[in-house]
């Protein structure tokens, strides 16, 4: 998650109904959407769920209407949200990275302007949900719809030790103490997409039917 002022080409508008289209769905009341667009029945729901990233971050990461309407913002970028029994429990936003080109935390990133790099802005997955692989499977439907549109790295800021948990070519660019004022040192990793059904995308995943 990232802390910033928001570019106003990311703006849109924010009708009643959200309009989504299934990429994955297993037979366990499942499934990924790409949101083509949020609408206000699903408002509540996404800031609800991004509370749970003030944990690791700070308050201020909390979605707010207009951060949706700007995050949330297909084809501009990629935010996929996760249902289960319907109701949506976690989501992940990819942004191109040419929309920081202006912030300091990028500056370390040789890529800004290749058009080649997607910025995992916001990935969480509410608490109650964690550990059945739902995390993994909305993590590897995004990094293949990152290759599939052409990006041939994922980056993103997450706190200090977390990367070595990940699989994969990955690299730390930079590393930022204090990071926003949330008083923890926070890294900027970079990762190289491999095709799906290598080691970084397997886990303990749902079976899903992808519709990719």
């Amino acid at each position: 998650m990232h802390q910033h002022k928001e570019p106003e080409q990311m703006t849109l508008e924010i009708a009643e109904t959200s309009r989504s289209r299934v990429i994955a769905s297993s037979s366990l009341n499942f499934r990924i959407e790409l949101m083509e667009h949020v609408g206000e029945e699903d408002v509540p729901q996404l800031i609800l769920i991004s509370q749970h990233l003030e944990e690791e971050f700070h308050e201020s990461v909390r979605l707010t209407k207009s951060s949706i309407r700007k995050y949330f913002n297909y084809p501009q970028t990629l935010p996929f949200i996760a249902r289960h029994h319907g109701e949506i429990i976690g989501f992940i936003i990819g942004v191109p990275l040419e929309y920081f080109s202006n912030d300091p935390s990028f500056q370390c990133d040789e890529n800004i302007g290749e058009k080649n790099t997607l910025y995992s802005y916001a990935f969480v997955v509410m608490a109650k949900y964690k550990g059945n692989g739902y995390a993994k499977t909305l993590k590897r439907v995004y990094l293949s719809w990152a290759k599939k549109k052409g990006f041939k790295y994922v980056t993103g800021h997450v706190k200090e030790g977390i990367s070595k948990r990940f699989t994969g070519d990955i690299r730390i660019l930079a590393r930022f103490e204090n990071w926003h004022g949330t008083g923890k040192t926070f890294e900027y990793y970079r990762r190289s997409i491999i095709p799906v059904g290598q080691s970084q995308l397997v886990g303990k995943d749902p079976p899903l039917v992808s519709k990719i």
